[in-house]
């Protein structure tokens, strides 16, 4: 007997000292790498699930697309699934296998996860299965040699088990239980001494799925272990599935549901349901100014939403001489310019000559805002303790003052203790009585004031009537807000003889300094004279591209009401049914409707409130997501025409045409290649062409001149009509021209068409070169650089040494006596038309058989008159005869030929011959009365004959 319990001791020694290294190797591994283990009946049918007690960290990916599974055995009796709705891994028991927990207890495998993306490379991960016995073949002290239960989370029980002791087939080697002890370390669970395993402190199902106890029993002389397994159940909690974590919306969808398989599940008989409400919420107050809207500049937005175009931008965009260029901007490449004002030193002052600072009594002040008050220690003054409150300083959006000699402020927007302020005082004149107290104060109480986020101010004056406009919403009034104070009119003074008009601070006359300077963020202040905007065009400059809809709202079911903030950024949805409530959410969409959106994320949740019948509500989860706007396609802006130009001098005094074949095209990768595809489909000799000109806007061209011009000689002329209609920009310097403003691609194009290069003196000028280059969204997209050189030219000028006594009657009357072959006329043009000289001979055919008929005409009438003629003046016949004393020419009118000469260059068109011949026609009239009167011998010469023998050259 002694030797007997030597021995179980021993053993029990050993079995002590196996276990502590197996603890100590297991805590050791375990801290180099995590083991996930599991459970599974040995009576599982093929395709049972393992039960882990964790989820897998591969589990979590959402681009893993399989999974491999490493084992020492031949025959592994579990593999690895993804389920077909979720993508969730299951380990289950493969098929034509039955576990056995006699032959194996346990198995460990490893499980790789291949990720759909080959550049992704995942661990592996090890994990740790036991087998629960529930067949006992052999007799035993025990019913069972491993337990089971279930429990559920967030509670705490006295009994959750019992390690029953065998009544039937107790021998006397085990006859008495003396303690039991969990050897699991770190568990929540302990045994008391009647064999009661209860937990520690409440379970929770997200921290842990199931636990694995060794528990050893010990009868004072033997010691025996047996394993119990707890699998913890998820306690129901209310609350939505099916809604993805994150959304990935690309810009050339338009719209993207976010919630197509929302399921709303309140824990059946946890409620009487009365009614639910779920709201949606879109938060883009970190994208741009509060939303993606569009980022063209102030002018061009203005332009697009029809606003007036005589307002004048305050904060233009710096420039070599503009009065912004000192001033520090966070502008970021996505929005137009941003402006930052520190509150202590930057301000920047209007220059006169640049802006009238006078407004009148009708005017429109419009900006986007974020203010950046300080938030400081301060003493409350009902009991002198210290408190955090706001600064309340005031700082000057606008303002304009006395120049020097007084402190008075003619008009100023200013902010003040979360309040925005608009101060206006009238100004001495005709009609004005300067003894009347009238509003002239305006003091909104407003939250955005204080919010440090952007918003868009708006105020429309027509006194005394003043109206606010907060992020596109005109401001309601109250009996208490706005306050109202009244001031008099200002009077003239001899102290004061300028005044100044300043952005970001107020200009103390009095003083000599600025001072309430302003502290934050400005972006398109502008003011507008003698108008206000109106409402639609106020709406339109706060436009928000990017919201949420729900579509088919008028297939609501009775009962159910559908809101939204005016942003649509908020919708709820209400109902009485759970199933009419998630059906209208499955349809919630995320909208952009911009070309180029701005990437990055949005986030989204659900916020749901579950009235039961009671009264009470319902506690239900709320869901974030992620809201992912892809990176958009940059479209590719393409500039093309004749890279060579050839131009004559005449042409570039009067300016010639640079870019007279330019063609714009915008284009995307994606874009191209449909284009490509309906190419291939359309049969040969066919061309359709998609029409993306509509859905790009050019916001600015640059044409650039190197080296720059010099103005004395030459310019660059563009059409100011066509500008002004489309409400174009235009700056000239001599390095070039820039237009701006956005239109689309052919209003650009029709307008650089017409671009010409003006040059006094093209002489001394062989080419010029000009590059032209395009951009859309604030230089966002570029377009390649087109370079278009002009070549002149140069004409060779005739030089004529005839003196100016040459009696131009007689040179006439020797061309026209040289025969046909010594006719010539040199005309110095380069690169003739061929069908314009074509039509030239034609004309001057007409021409000349015209000429003959009027002469036929005359010379009859001529003969017919002469019979009656007795006196014929000798002074006026001298005039009509030529001196023909050495000079003998027989014309024939019938074979006269008049040569019209084209000689466009010099001015002289071929209609000019006509009066030439009609003087040849008096001539021979002359000549034929003469011939009548001489006799027959005069008459036989009307044959063209040329006798030189006495004419000298």
């Amino acid at each position: 007997m002694i030797a007997k319990d030597f021995s179980s001791r021993k053993a029990l020694a050993l079995s002590s000292i196996q276990i502590l290294l197996f603890l100590l190797a297991s805590s050791v591994f375990s801290y180099e790498r995590r083991i996930y283990h599991g459970i599974i009946r040995e009576d599982a049918p093929p395709g049972t699930e393992v039960k882990l007690d964790l989820q897998l960290e591969s589990d979590k990916q959402r681009d893993v697309c399989s999974y491999a599974v490493f084992s020492s055995l031949q025959n592994f009796p579990f593999r690895v699934v993804q389920d077909e709705k979720t993508d969730a891994v299951r380990i289950i028991l493969g098929e034509r296998f039955q576990l056995d927990y006699e032959k194996k207890k346990d198995y460990d495998f490893e499980i790789e996860a291949h990720a759909c993306s080959q550049s992704i490379d995942y661990e592996r991960e090890s994990v740790h299965v036991d087998v629960i016995d529930v067949y006992d073949s052999v007799a035993s002290e025990w019913k069972q040699r491993s337990y089971y239960a279930e429990v559920a989370e967030g509670k705490s029980y006295e009994k959750i088990i019992c390690l029953n002791f065998a009544d039937d087939k107790a021998d006397d080697f085990f006859e008495e239980v003396c303690s039991y002890r969990i050897l699991t370390p770190d568990v929540p669970f302990e045994v008391d001494a009647e064999g009661f395993v209860r937990n520690t402190e409440p379970l929770d199902y997200n921290r842990k799925h199931s636990y694995s106890l060794e528990v050893a029993v010990s009868d004072c002389s033997h010691n025996r272990s047996l394993v119990v397994n707890i699998e913890v159940k998820a306690l129901c909690k209310a609350g939505w599935t099916g809604v993805p974590d994150r959304v990935e919306f690309s810009p050339r969808e338009g719209w993207k549901e976010v919630a197509a398989n929302a399921e709303l599940d309140l824990c059946a008989g946890s409620c009487n349901l009365t009614r639910v409400a779920v709201t949606a919420i879109l938060t883009t107050g970190h994208i741009g100014k509060g939303c993606d809207r569009d980022t063209y500049s102030l002018q061009s937005q203005r332009k697009l939403c029809g606003a007036s175009a005589e307002t004048t931008d305050l904060l233009p965009n710096p420039s070599g001489s503009g009065w912004t260029k000192n001033l520090p901007t966070d502008d970021g490449q996505e929005s137009d310019r941003i402006f930052a004002f520190d509150g202590k030193s930057t301000s920047v002052e209007i220059p006169r000559d640049r802006v009238d600072p006078r407004l009148g009594n009708k005017f429109t002040i419009s900006t986007w805002m974020k203010h950046e008050d300080e938030i400081m220690e301060m003493k409350l003054e009902h009991d002198g303790r210290t408190g955090k409150g706001h600064s309340g300083n005031k700082g000057h959006i606008l303002c304009h003052s006395d120049g020097e000699g007084m402190n008075r402020q003619h008009y100023s927007l200013h902010v003040h203790n979360c309040r925005l302020v608009l101060l206006v005082r009238r100004s001495p004149g005709t009609g004005v009585d300067m003894e009347s107290l009238e509003p002239g104060e305006w003091r909104w109480r407003l939250p955005e004031v204080c919010d440090k986020k952007w918003h868009h101010y708006v105020v429309a004056v027509d006194l005394p009537a003043v109206e606010l406009y907060v992020d596109g919403r005109k401001f309601v009034e109250n009996e208490h807000n706005p306050e109202i104070l009244t001031h008099g009119p200002l009077h003239a003074s001899k102290h004061v003889h300028s005044s100044k008009l300043v952005v970001g601070a107020c200009w103390m006359g009095g003083k000599g300094h600025m001072g309430h300077y302003f502290h934050g963020y400005l972006a398109g202040l502008s003011i507008l004279r003698n108008e206000t905007e109106t409402d639609d065009v106020i709406r339109c400059l706060n436009n928000c591209q990017e919201k949420l809809n729900v579509p088919g709202i008028d297939d609501m079911e009775n009962g159910m009401t559908v809101s939204m903030n005016t942003e649509m950024t908020s919708i709820t949805i209400s109902g009485v049914t759970v199933d009419s409530v998630q059906r209208l959410l499955r349809r919630l969409t995320y909208v952009n409707s911009r070309t180029f959106p701005t990437p990055g994320h949005r986030p989204f949740a659900l916020e749901t409130r579950a009235t039961c019948s009671d009264g009470k509500s319902l506690p239900v989860e709320d869901i974030k997501a992620l809201i992912m706007v892809l990176e958009p396609e940059k479209p590719t802006i393409t500039l093309d025409a004749a890279r060579v130009v050839e131009k004559e001098e005449h042409s570039l005094v009067r300016g010639g045409k640079i870019f007279h074949n330019l063609t714009i095209s915008a284009f995307t990768r994606t874009e191209a290649g449909e284009q490509a595809y309906v190419d291939d489909k359309d049969p040969p000799g066919s061309s359709k062409v998609i029409d993306s000109g509509d859905r790009y806007l050019l916001d600015s061209c640059l044409i650039r001149v190197n080296p720059p011009l010099n103005l004395d000689v030459e310019h660059i002329r563009y059409p100011e009509n066509l500008l002004h209609q489309l409400r174009m920009e235009v700056d000239v310097s001599e390095e070039g021209l820039v237009i701006s403003g956005a239109d689309k691609l052919v209003n650009y194009a029709e307008v650089i068409q017409d671009v010409r290069y003006v040059n006094t003196r093209p002489e001394d000028l062989n080419s010029r070169t000009f590059v032209l280059s395009c951009t859309e969204l604030n230089g966002r997209f570029i377009s390649n650089e087109l370079e278009v050189t002009i070549e002149v030219s140069h004409v060779q000028h005739a030089r004529t040494n005839a003196p100016d006594s040459v009696n131009l009657n007689k040179i006439h009357e020797i061309q026209e006596a040289i025969p046909h072959p010594m006719r010539s006329v040199i005309v110095n043009r380069k690169n003739t038309d061929t069908q314009t000289v074509t039509g030239i001979v034609i004309m001057c055919v007409v021409c000349a058989g015209f000429v003959v008929l009027l002469v036929i005409l005359g010379v009859a009438r001529i003969r017919s008159t002469q019979r009656h003629i007795h006196d014929v003046s000798v002074e006026e016949k001298q005039e009509m005869e030529w001196d023909n004393s050495a000079l003998t020419i027989t014309v024939n009118p019938m074979d006269q030929e008049v040569l019209c000469d084209d000689v466009y260059d010099h001015g002289t068109r071929c209609g000019d011959s006509e009066s030439e011949d009609e003087g040849s026609v008096h001539d021979n009239e002359a000549e034929t009365s003469d011939g009548e009167a001489e006799g027959p011998e005069k008459a036989k010469s009307k044959e063209l004959e040329w006798d030189d023998s006495t004419l000298s050259f």
